[in-house]
């Protein structure tokens, strides 16, 4: 049996709105930096990340303004015999908020997986992934799209979940409700573990491989947070029976484990995307590279042309893939751009030249001599 403890108050739901609004904006505003300092144009996975941190602010908002308004952390308003006014503006407000944040929060999910998806694809052009990735967008998006519909249309016609007060008919919200948070569950346990094997396929030092899974694998509190959520969800319907008379009260984690496990999400999705920024601050020397090629910054490659890895996956590994950028030299022609820009950087090795020229230079003052 689970169970929860309860000790909400107006001012706990004010803060979780306002400190789970600001984490998203900052790292948001930092990924964009970032994106700045690189010299690049903003990507889908940007513009995905973008639009979630819309939902989620939109969220946080609509939880701030119920825990305002609509007695979110208190009790509800009972009559003198203990039963619920029905009508108090409050309770409507708390119902139509909660209706509104549960349908927004599907879209604000489903923007913040498949951007983390996209960014996956860029970085790892490998067909085979590249088809898994697409699988499991189109997952993503159906997923997104059929909750999100199945929600809107829990009553018809459309109405908050205080109308069956009223006689009004709807579907059984609870089989609906786990089946949204269990389906999130698996998707967000398969986006983390999907560039692992890609990760362990390129030819890095251990350590820098278990650095780059460490990071990307932050996402695991995504993951925590929304078994966090099943769990809570189980709570809320026990409670719910139990405590049929104070709705407000006991269903108040709705609100702030949706508004938890979006803005977690986008933090841990722009993670990935801010090595430029370490770059800025603490710059890497320039590596001597002959030949021409593609990369960023002063990352070199690492590995030879012949290596293995770039004959099975098509491409030439990168030395430093916590940079999250590929590497690639003109010598792979077959690798097309798909229409990312990126900067060519032509290094040439001087230092036989210099030698010879010195040695030509020393014996023409010998001869002179």
């Amino acid at each position: 049996m689970v169970t929860m403890n309860h000790n909400y108050t107006k001012g706990q739901m004010i803060g979780l709105a306002l400190g789970f609004m600001i984490p998203p904006v900052l790292f948001v505003g930092l990924r964009l930096w970032a994106k700045t300092l690189s010299a690049k144009r903003l990507a889908w996975d940007d513009y995905l990340t973008i639009a979630a941190l819309l939902v989620s602010i939109t969220c946080c908002a609509l939880q701030l303004a119920t825990a305002m308004h609509g007695h979110l952390g208190q009790h509800q308003p009972q009559y003198p015999d203990g039963s619920p006014i029905m009508d108090d503006p409050g309770l409507i407000f708390f119902e139509e908020t909660k209706f509104a944040i549960n349908c927004v929060s599907i879209l604000g999910l489903g923007l913040i997986k498949s951007s983390i998806l996209v960014l996956y694809k860029n970085i790892f052009r490998v067909r085979k992934f590249q088809l898994v990735i697409y699988g499991m967008l189109a997952f993503v998006i159906g997923w997104t799209i059929s909750f999100f519909f199945s929600h809107l249309f829990t009553c018809f016609p459309i109405t908050v979940f205080i109308e069956p007060y009223y006689g009004n008919k709807c579907v059984k919200t609870v089989p609906m409700f786990m089946a949204l948070l269990f389906t999130d569950v698996i998707a967000d346990v398969v986006i983390l573990v999907l560039p692992i094997p890609m990760i362990l396929s390129i030819q890095l030092p251990m350590k820098k491989k278990l650095a780059v899974i460490g990071m990307l694998g932050l996402g695991a509190a995504v993951c925590a947070v929304s078994i966090t959520r099943v769990v809570a969800t189980y709570a809320i319907a026990e409670e719910y029976i139990k405590h049929s008379n104070d709705v407000i009260y006991y269903t108040a984690p709705v609100f702030f484990w949706t508004n938890i496990e979006l803005s977690l999400a986008i933090v841990c999705a722009c993670l990935p995307t801010l090595r430029p920024i370490w770059l800025h601050f603490f710059p890497k020397p320039v590596a001597t590279q002959s030949g021409s090629g593609y990369g960023y910054g002063s990352s070199r490659l690492a590995g030879t042309k012949n290596s293995s890895l770039g004959v099975k996956f098509g491409r030439m590994p990168y030395e430093e893939i916590e940079e999250l950028e590929l590497t690639r030299h003109e010598q792979l022609p077959s690798l097309p751009h798909n229409g990312v820009i990126v900067r060519e950087v032509t290094i040439q090795q001087t230092t036989e030249q210099s030698e010879d020229s010195s040695t030509t230079s020393l014996r023409g003052k010998s001869l002179g001599a």
